[in-house]
């Protein structure tokens, strides 16, 4: 009785809630066309009775909570991919960004070999940074409960709480034989997306900014400020691996380098109040100094707004590879106070008119959904065919995300290096030798020794890999084993199989210059944190050398910008 009790209540809420859906529908009726509301609220109606004779009559009692979850996971499914329902975890992490706050310790986690390890330097003034945590520790335990297997949001969960509530943790530190016990106090932490600011070179400063949260334009105004007084006459902004975050941050950035007046981005959509354009409303803290935006195919969303605008402006020079093409704007509505719906609503349009958003994105899921496209060929053909205008009169076109001004293509990586990024063996490599070397200089240089240190590690590590060549070589012993003729090409196989023996061997070799420059970096940010991490790739790093370049030679910077005089 109990469960058909609980059964009818749910059915009763479905009912009333779809009679207020009837009466919602009635309300924007005059919108939209009679025959659109009518198929509406008749398709309502049908899921609504759907729902109600499954959960009565079919042959096993069913999860009315799943259930209801699956039909709106299913309807959702058939959108675009960021259209999606957002249960109780992933409300934390929207609270996070729309706020810029929360209450933790102050310390990013990665999941290292199953286990959460603390992947960087935690956060200045933090509890974590005030208790001694190190990047590197292993997280085993909190709060008496075990974190080897758990996934990155529930360690999240276990460790943000209330502020002035207390957490326990058992920590494994390379170079300690035994755990390390913690007891920290949750405390109000600030999120800051500037990850990097200094001075590279002859007044060029560089800002890394690494999300859109709350407080990214004012991190940007005090990082320039900070840098004026220190020299700055240039600025690289760092959007390279951005995926974004909220409007209202991509437009206060923005206010750091546009004048006061200038149109940053527009919204076109469906809905009432969705058509929207938003200026700069400020005098730029960056005044008229050049600017170089770097960028790549992670940055997203806001980063394409900022750097889309920047570039319609001819505000600076955009420098990387074409972005990810994410132009859609996405509301958050409560569906419930554990879970709320976030739903494309509008397209961001940068200033020229043009979208940002990838056609290509709309088509298929990984599922092979299909979206609200056409098909391919027509989602390629429209934006090819659509030009606009900068400011200065160069031609930008309609295709998905921004391409650069100046391309610079990524070096690429092969398998061995790929693997090794993958099990994080120069991480982990990295985490035990600076906890033997702690009094390394700064500035040092991999030297062979280091080099072979680090050949030993991956022997007792037991570190392997297949390469492309051997698993193809499977596939085709496969077949021809399927196919019986495996022993007419068996010699055949064999000396195929050494050559790629002998490849494996030397790929270490071939890639010295990788593993030192990793290394590098990797044993920097465990001694001296993350700024020194980042300041011993800027020797090497493409897109910065390029930006130097254009920054130190005027006459450069402004003919890529055709300046009118």
């Amino acid at each position: 009785m109990k469960s058909r009790g609980k059964q009818l209540s749910i059915i009763l809420i479905v009912t009333f809630t779809l009679i207020g859906v009837s009466g919602w529908v009635a309300g924007w009726v005059s919108a939209y066309s009679p025959d659109y509301y009518y198929q509406v609220q008749k398709n309502i109606e049908v899921f609504g009775r759907v729902y109600q004779e499954i959960s009565k009559k079919y042959v096993e009692e069913i999860d009315p909570e799943k259930f209801m979850k699956a039909g709106i996971k299913g309807m959702l499914s058939t959108l675009d991919p960021y259209t999606v329902l957002v249960e109780k975890e992933d409300t934390q992490e929207l609270q996070i960004m729309s706020s810029g706050k929360y209450g933790g310790l102050g310390m990013r986690i990665g999941i290292r070999g199953g286990i959460p390890t603390v992947v960087e330097p935690p956060f200045d003034g933090t509890p974590a940074i005030k208790a001694g945590i190190r990047e590197g520790d292993e997280i085993r335990l909190i709060d008496g409960a075990e974190t080897e297997g758990l996934g990155i949001s529930k360690v999240a969960a276990l460790l943000r709480g209330k502020i002035g509530s207390e957490v326990f943790l058992e920590v494994k530190r390379a170079g300690e034989a035994n755990i390390i016990q913690f007891r920290l106090i949750r405390a109000e932490i600030v999120v800051t997306d500037v990850v990097y600011s200094g001075l590279l070179k002859d007044g060029v400063g560089l800002i890394r900014l690494s999300h859109f949260s709350r407080n990214a334009g004012k991190d940007i105004q005090h990082a320039i400020r900070k840098l004026k007084k220190e020299g700055l006459e240039a600025l690289i902004l760092d959007l390279r691996s951005n995926p974004g975050g909220l409007l209202d941050a991509a437009i206060s950035v923005s206010e750091n380098f546009l004048d006061k007046g200038k149109l940053i981005v527009s919204t076109k959509g469906r809905a009432n109040g969705s058509v929207q354009k938003y200026f700069s409303e400020k005098k730029p803290v960056l005044e008229d100094l050049p600017l170089v935006v770097l960028v790549n195919g992670y940055s997203a969303s806001a980063s394409e707004i900022v750097s889309g605008a920047i570039q319609d402006h001819d505000r600076g020079i955009i420098i990387g590879t074409r972005t990810f093409g994410k132009g859609l704007v996405q509301t958050v509505i409560p569906i419930s106070g554990e879970a709320a719906l976030k739903i494309t609503t509008a397209k961001y349009l940068v200033p020229s008119g043009r979208s940002i958003q990838d056609p290509l994105r709309f088509l298929k899921d990984p599922d092979g959904i299909l979206y609200n496209a056409n098909d391919k060929a027509t989602a390629e053909t429209k934006t090819e065919e659509i030009s606009f205008q900068t400011e200065n009169g160069r031609t930008v076109y309609a295709e998905h995300g921004i391409t650069p001004d100046i391309v610079i293509k990524p070096d690429t990586l092969s398998q061995y290096e790929i693997e090794l990024l993958r099990k994080t063996m120069l991480f982990q490599f990295a985490v035990i030798y600076a906890a033997h070397h702690p009094d390394l200089p700064e500035g040092f240089e991999v030297t062979d020794e280091m080099i072979e240190e680090f050949k030993e590690f991956l022997k007792e590590k037991e570190f392997a890999y297949k390469s492309p060549a051997e698993q193809a070589l499977k596939q085709i012993e496969e077949i021809a084993a399927k196919e019986v003729y495996i022993a007419s090409i068996s010699s055949s196989l064999a000396e195929i199989q050494e050559i790629i023996a002998l490849q494996k061997e030397n790929a270490f070799a071939a890639s010295k210059t990788f593993i030192q420059e990793e290394l590098k970096q990797e044993i920097s940010a465990k001694i001296w944190g993350s700024k020194t991490e980042f300041e011993a790739n800027f020797q090497i790093d493409p897109g910065v050398q390029k930006s130097l370049e254009l920054l130190q030679d005027r006459a450069a910077y402004d003919k890529v910008l055709k300046f009118k005089e």
